[in-house]
Order: C-alpha cells, then sequence, then structure tokens
C-alpha cells in the first residue's frame, strides 16, 4: 500500500490577518491538500467528522489527518489509522525536553537538540493522533530507534505495547512526520523550497510530486489539527 501525505504551503498574507480569518484559511488549505491526498489514494472524500475524543472519524472507508502551521499545512488520507504532524524547527525552553521524551530516548537520537526534539514531538503526534489520544499520552509513547537526523528517515516508537513505524521529511526547517507502518510513503511536496531558502538534506533526497473538512459527532467541519 502506497500512502501520499501533501504538504503545501501558506500564502504569505495570510500571516498578517486577524487570527479568525487566518484560522478559516488555514482550513481552506488543509482542506486542498486532504482533497489532493484522496485523489492521489483514488478516493472521494465527504463530510468529514470528529468523534467522542475530538478525533476524526473515517470518511468512506478511509482515514484521515491533518496538522497546519502559519506557514505550511499537512494532511494525509488512507485506509488505515493514520497520524501526520508538521512542526517548524524553533528552539523554546529547554525545560520541555523531559516532557517529551527520557534521557534514554534522547541519547537514541544522539543528544538533546532541536533537530531531534522535533523529530520525536512530530514522531509521536503522528502516533497518539493514530490511536486517537491526545498529547497527555507523550510520555507513555517511545522511541526505539532512529534513523540519523541529516536524512529523511524513520522512528520505530512503542505505545501501549505496540510498535508504530514512523516516515520523517524535513523540508524548509520544517519536520513532517506521518505514520506509515508496511505501508510505502510518497510524500507530496512543492517542486522547491520557497524564493530564499535552501533545500534541506532531507527534501533532496525525497521524490516530489507537482499535482479542499468538516467536525464534531455528524457535524460539518474545516480542517483543525488531527
Amino acid at each position: 500500500m502506497v500512502i501520499y501525505p501533501v504538504i503545501l504551503p501558506v500564502a504569505e498574507y495570510e500571516h498578517h490577518l486577524p487570527s479568525r480569518e487566518r484560522a478559516i484559511l488555514l482550513s481552506r488549505v488543509a482542506r486542498q491538500a486532504l482533497d489532493l491526498s484522496a485523489q492521489k489514494t483514488g478516493v472521494t472524500l465527504g463530510e468529514l467528522c470528529k468523534g467522542e475524543n475530538d478525533a476524526p472519524l473515517p470518511c468512506n472507508g478511509h482515514y484521515w489527518s491533518v496538522s497546519h502551521k502559519p506557514r505550511y499545512v499537512a494532511a494525509v488520507v488512507t485506509q488505515d489509522p493514520v497520524g501526520i504532524d508538521i512542526e517548524e524547527v524553533t528552539p523554546r525552553s529547554e525545560s520541555i525536553f523531559p516532557y517529551v521524551a527520557s534521557d534514554e530516548e534522547w541519547q537514541l537520537g544522539g543528544g538533546k537538540t532541536w533537530d531531534v526534539f522535533f523529530r520525536y514531538w512530530t514522531a509521536k503526534e503522528a502516533v497518539l493522533k493514530a490511536v486517537g489520544i491526545g498529547l497527555g499520552g507523550l510520555k507513555k509513547c517511545r522511541v526505539v530507534s532512529t534513523s540519523p537526523v541529516s536524512d529523511r528517515g524513520d522512528i520505530v516508537l512503542s505505545y501501549e505495547g505496540v510498535t508504530f513505524l514512523v516516515d520523517q521529511l524535513c523540508y524548509d526547517n520544517h519536520v513532517a512526520s506521518v505514520l506509515k507502518n508496511s505501508a510505502t510513503v510518497q510524500w507530496i511536496i512543492p517542486e522547491t523550497p520557497p524564493a530564499g531558502k535552501a533545500a534541506s538534506p532531507w527534501y533532496s533526497r525525497t521524490p516530489a510530486s507537482t499535482q479542499s473538512p468538516s467536525l464534531t459527532h455528524g457535524q460539518s467541519y474545516t480542517p483543525s489539527e488531527h
């Protein structure tokens, strides 16, 4: 099985809109990304709904997940439970490290760096979204093994005794993670980074392709993050 996670840029002017208008526009871009992933998967999305835990419910027999940040959105549609997350690599307070992973986990990744932090954060979010659990389960979701930071790669995680395999991509100072398990991943991303941005090592090794949601119990949703 092949899954097609999509990353789409957010128009520069949207960054300066009032928060409510910006949220609406981000949701529209997220819907576009979902529709593109669905198109590549060969399915048509209908109304999107959330369940009791505020987690996305399957639509036409397929699962979906979205994530949006000020500059990019990420989305995926697939036949198995899935989660996706994207984050910009920006330093924060170092006091957050112990809340995300144990010392043993940090050692697996080569130490407490912000690159590793966001690899772990997005990977764990992808898994927790897929199982329908919020960030409260962050410490219970543990990193088992990881590929080098300098390359596009995988992270193996364990949650409640179950093993999960996450595919990761670094693009324009962002890290994106999607749960893949046994699937093959083909990222759909912009052909080139935005003007003035250099391609990262992960991006240069990633095949690029060139090629619009609703939530609560049966309620129509314009995608927010899930």
